[in-house]
């Protein structure tokens, strides 16, 4: 598949945090462009009616049609109150037993945003403190933003967040995560810099980590997928996700030990005519 529309992996070099962290990021990037392409995907892309909708998730179910199926994001029956919270950007996902996580953007004074999460032991009746995840962006578009996607592994119950915010070091696509039950957030990793503002979404299935996002500098709207096999520490995959028909957006992505679907709202040009499509592939490593 061609990549002319695809932000390549060297859009990540503009980290400005060091000189010695640019080098060894490229000698990274020159490993990984050694290395064979990741996923094989089946020959054709799915299409069904109707597009994905911003309170789904992609599930691999094998009573639904081809296995699988868009559902309804969990919705807890309280939400962590914090008077300064983006309320369009929150979202929460169920973990282990009666374990779950809300996420949310909350705006400064000065129409930045600090990345916050809450956990709750009894399945969202009751929240404990929020914590700042990240707490990076000197932007200053207030709550209009893309809603943080958080979702919880099934395997380990670790925590993924995948999110655009402006850094000082550039705009983009963010992934953080916690192995700490929401006490504490690893440093965040770059997926990608642009400044479109740009959806993403995360599965995860043990020590694999798979980021679908839309690509903030393609000239037509693209998804691309970043893929770990180091629990989202190193993303050493970056490659295309969507196919070159149309446009494509809001992606959803799902796992299952080797089998990699990744799901998008697909239009014509100018977003016109929205259906769902649906890709499905398999992990080579």
């Amino acid at each position: 598949m061609s990549t002319r529309a695809f932000s390549t992996p060297q859009a990540i070099g503009r980290s400005s945090r060091g000189a010695t962290r640019g080098a060894a990021m490229g000698a990274l990037l020159a490993l990984v462009a050694c290395l064979p392409q990741p996923v094989e995907w089946e020959e054709q892309t799915r299409r069904r009616e109707g597009s994905v909708g911003d309170s789904t998730v992609l599930a691999l179910d094998a009573n639904a049609p081809d296995g699988v199926a868009l559902v309804a994001q969990w919705q807890p029956p309280t939400w962590p109150d914090e008077p300064a919270a983006c309320v369009a950007t929150r979202r929460a996902t169920r973990a282990l037993g009666d374990e779950a996580y809300a996420s949310w953007f909350s705006i400064r004074p000065d129409s930045s945003v600090l990345l916050r999460v809450a956990r709750s032991d009894d399945a969202g009746v009751t929240w404990q403190p929020a914590v700042t995840a990240d707490s990076m962006d000197v932007g200053r578009a207030g709550c209009a933003r893309p809603v943080p996607y958080v979702a919880a592994d099934s395997l380990n119950g670790y925590v993924h967040l995948v999110y655009f915010l402006d850094a000082r070091e550039g705009a983009g696509l963010f992934f953080t995560h916690t192995m700490e039950r929401g006490a504490l957030f690893h440093e965040p990793v770059p997926i990608v810099y642009g400044d479109r503002p740009s959806q993403a979404a995360v599965a995860s299935r043990g020590d694999t980590v798979i980021v679908a996002y839309e690509d903030p500098n393609s000239r037509l709207p693209r998804l691309g997928l970043a893929l770990s096999r180091l629990q989202g520490h190193i993303f050493e995959h970056r490659i295309p996700a969507s196919d070159e028909t149309g446009e494509a957006r809001s992606p959803r992505v799902a796992l299952r030990g080797t089998r990699l679907v990744v799901a998008w709202t697909a239009t014509s040009r100018g977003g016109t005519s929205p259906r769902t499509a649906i890709r499905a592939g398999t992990l080579t490593w």
